[in-house]
């Protein structure tokens, strides 16, 4: 499911490595290596999840 292509850091564990992009709805991308990648799609999928709540929240105000 995620390829790792791109050398770099990983943004979770801070090791140079192959690295895979994870894209924030705010505009923001982080990058995490294999080891990495559950706890990272977990922690973006939460802060997407909870980001698009509070935009959705603002609208109904």
């Amino acid at each position: 499911m995620y390829t790792f292509t791109i050398e770099g850091f990983c943004d979770w564990c801070q090791k140079p490595n192959y690295v895979t992009k994870h894209q924030y709805v705010d505009g923001k991308c982080h990058f995490s290596c294999e080891g990495c990648v559950n706890y990272a799609a977990m922690d973006v999928r939460q802060f997407n999840q909870a980001e698009l709540e509070y935009r959705d929240s603002l609208c109904k105000s």
